[in-house]
């Protein structure tokens, strides 16, 4: 079974690019990649949330603004796509996540209803886009992706942009979500969210482009009143070395 893992952290206290700190960082998460590469399915680092934009719905208007959905402490920093048998093997994955062991942050399991790399190179390409979806409060609905009637609004979405997708990812709602993080050493599993108010409710895509054209297809994802996408730009980890 697919799961998403989402990785949150404390921004005011990431690592600065070309510091100890950072390369100390990077070379954990490239030790998790190693030891866990038969798991890994997908994943991604985000660029920080003062380069995100959000586009929300509310009935006919459409709106645009910068910064994240919500504001948080603890913003969203990357994610993972983990094959595991079940929900004990993918938390065993996750405690070893560098997220999940420090001090502030952590990492949040979602099981999948469907994850799908359109494209070959998959994360790997440049100019990327993680288009997060979101509802108010976090509330999801009854239906596998909490979307209801806008399921199928999706499916066409898919097929008109398919030269612009790169991965499809669609989740169980927020009550399906599990919570690992390290708190004064002890290892903390807890039932629910990672934070209700900036939970991704019904998926993700993955989209390639230029700004504009990032913000383009945000636009036309379909949602329903109230629905909102938080677009934020993809580490390319070439521009790392990697």
């Amino acid at each position: 079974m697919h799961y998403l893992v989402l990785l949150y952290g404390d921004e005011k206290t990431a690592a600065e690019p070309g510091t100890p700190e950072f390369d100390a960082e990077l070379a954990a998460y490239t030790a998790f990649d190693e030891a866990a590469a038969g798991a890994i399915r997908g994943g991604a680092a985000l660029h920080l949330t003062e380069r995100a934009r959000t586009i929300r719905h509310d009935g006919a208007a459409v709106t645009i603004t910068d910064g994240p959905f919500a504001e948080t402490t603890e913003a969203l920093g990357g994610y993972y796509v983990l094959e595991a048998d079940d929900l004990d093997a993918v938390i065993a994955l996750a405690r070893r996540i560098p997220a999940t062991t420090a001090t502030h942050g952590g990492s949040e399991i979602r099981p999948m209803v469907a994850s799908e790399t359109l494209r070959s190179e998959g994360e790997m390409l440049p100019d990327l886009w993680l288009a997060t979806l979101h509802r108010p409060g976090g509330t999801a609905g009854t239906v596998a992706t909490g979307w209801g009637d806008t399921d199928a609004d999706h499916a066409a979405f898919v097929e008109a942009h398919r030269d612009r997708l790169v991965r499809i990812a669609v989740v169980h709602p927020t009550t399906s979500a599990t919570t690992v993080r390290t708190r004064e050493g002890e290892l903390v599993v807890t039932d629910g969210p990672y934070d209700p108010d900036v939970a991704v409710a019904g998926g993700f895509y993955v989209v390639q482009g230029t700004p504009e054209e990032a913000e383009a297809l945000a636009r036309a994802i379909p949602l329903p009143d109230g629905g909102a996408v938080e677009l934020r730009p993809i580490v390319n980890l070439a521009d790392l070395g990697m």
